[in-house]
């Protein structure tokens, strides 16, 4: 399995506060070598939202992915329910 499956994998899981996502997602990515810090975007893609829940786009070395989170009651934790690779 190549670094960005591991990470993809490992993003899968992830569950973090809710203002964290996009820098624990960054940090995934380059924890396990996909790119340097630098070369590593997440942003949230409020475009592509459905109702409820939040999208975020993440792009290094080339490829980019798609992370549906979701938040809990609370709005405290963010849960990843899915990762597509755009």
């Amino acid at each position: 399995m190549s670094n960005w499956e591991q990470a993809v994998e490992r993003i899968k899981r992830l569950e973090c506060p809710t203002g964290e996502v996009e820098k624990r997602v960054a940090g995934i990515l380059a924890e396990y070598g996909v790119a340097a810090p630098g070369e590593i975007l997440v942003h949230r893609d409020e475009a592509r939202e459905p109702d409820k829940g939040e999208v975020y786009r993440a792009e290094a070395a080339g490829q980019s992915l798609f992370i549906y989170a979701k938040s809990g009651m609370d709005d405290y934790v963010a849960k990843v329910m899915d990762v597509h690779q755009g």
